[in-house]
């Protein structure tokens, strides 16, 4: 497998620790709780020129048994065998068609600190790691104890470290939008870090970045659907009276422009654990993922119907509501403040899902598609139909904020980035109460 020079260095830096210590042949010796492990770690910078990633010693504060890699709020299975069905985005359908496989980690010990001697080893810790972080922040960011949230989900999460994938069966179709490099599963809040490939420079599997947009979609889950799975499945009979039905189970799930929210939302989770701007950069650092930055070239709802604006589709639709967010957050210079938005965000988010249901939400909000309602995933934005749902929800997001001057820098952003496609007149109502 080839990386990047970059990442050569650290993996060589972990490496050359671990053959100080003992030959490849030698016994572990005996490390004790909680334990401490050298890491891939991401390092934070007020610009992203002055991010930069290193190999160090990290306590693994939440995990509880080394062996076997399970922790009071996460366990990691190395390895296993699933089966994709579906997936939008990083989101997905799947399930396991074995039993999980349990790998041996390969480490030595120095003075008590886990030392991997393998990428393998040092990225499934790098990663658990990344996953501690995230959830270290979660309170002050959102509001949620974090054991709360795994009672929620009768926790821990489960996280697949690299699992092997098997094809669809014969005669069976799967809706496969394109490469996954790490995906949520809503149904049964399963966390995916795929094989890593030569393109990657940091591999995602290690990058908090993208662990902590991931981990965004849970609290997606957790807030505006209301810790449903929302999963959209319907049969023939079902789908004139889905369409007479504003509010059928599973429809947010298929919306085009719900989607879209979701990933904009994780992403700007993502800036809130990591201070980063772009999800991408460090692991896809040749690849343009400047749509998907929160300070990228700028781009407006009406222009999404063109793929060369934005080839990223309804992640698009996330990026702009993103930006709206990150565009408030700057006015807030110590984290207090922006922790406190955050919290408000997560809030509006929680409430939008009821405020949809009353005026002037429900009156904007379309009836749905005959593609909705046949739990039919488009793949193109329309910018009447997906315009008038991003206009309901940015009323209904909008209606839990209070009057002041975060509520009118707020609307002003979104009035600037979805205009009166995305964000009509209608729905602009709010911003005045």
């Amino acid at each position: 497998m080839k990386f990047n020079c970059h990442f050569k260095m650290l993996l060589l830096s972990a490496c050359f620790s671990s053959t100080m210590l003992t030959s490849c042949d030698g016994e572990q010796s005996k490390v004790n709780k909680p334990y401490r492990a050298e890491i891939l770690k991401f390092v934070p910078s007020s610009t992203t020129s002055g991010e930069s990633w290193v190999v160090a010693e990290q306590e693994l504060a939440t995990l509880e048994n080394l062996d076997t890699l399970e922790g009071s709020f996460f366990s990691m299975t190395l390895g296993g065998l699933i089966k994709i069905n579906s997936n939008i985005g990083s989101l997905i359908d799947a399930s396991s068609n074995s039993s999980p496989v349990r790998a041996n980690l390969r480490y030595t010990t120095k003075n008590g600190v886990i030392v991997p001697r393998d990428t393998s080893t040092l990225l499934a810790l790098s990663s658990y790691f990344a996953f501690e972080q995230t959830l270290a922040v979660l309170q002050e960011s959102t509001g949620i104890d974090p054991n709360e949230l795994k009672k929620n989900i009768n926790g821990p999460y489960r996280i697949y470290f690299e699992p092997s994938l098997t094809e669809k069966d014969e005669n069976e179709s799967a809706f496969l939008t394109p490469k996954l490099n790490a995906a949520f599963n809503p149904e049964s809040n399963d966390f995916y870090l795929f094989r890593r490939s030569e393109l990657e420079s940091i591999p995602f599997s290690a990058n908090i970045k993208v662990i902590s947009h991931e981990f965004g979609h849970a609290l997606f889950k957790n807030s505006f659907n209301a810790n449903s799975a929302e999963i959209c499945r319907t049969s023939e009979e079902e789908i004139n009276a889905r369409m007479a039905d504003k509010f059928f189970s599973g429809r947010w799930s298929n919306e085009y422009a719900i989607s879209g929210i979701n990933e904009g939302f994780s992403d700007f989770n993502s800036y809130i654990v990591t201070s980063s701007t772009n999800v991408f950069t460090d692991s896809l650092p040749g690849f343009s993922s400047e749509s998907r930055s929160l300070t990228g070239p700028a781009f407006v709802f009406s222009q999404l119907t063109n793929d060369i604006v934005c080839s990223g589709r309804f992640y698009c639709i996330g990026t702009l509501f993103a930006r709206a967010l990150y565009g408030v957050a700057q006015y807030y210079k110590n984290r207090s403040d922006l922790m406190a938005f955050s919290r408000r965000v997560y809030t509006a988010l929680e409430k939008s899902r009821e405020n949809l249901r009353a005026s002037p939400a429900k009156d904007i909000l379309p009836m749905p598609s005959k593609e909705a309602a046949s739990c039919i995933r488009r793949s193109k934005l329309s910018l009447s139909y997906d315009g008038a749902i991003t206009s309901a929800f940015l009323a209904a997001f909008l209606q839990s904020f209070s009057a002041g001057e975060e509520k009118k820098n707020l609307c002003e952003n979104l009035r600037n980035l979805f205009g009166n496609y995305g964000f009509s007149q209608e729905a602009r109502i709010v911003c005045e109460s």
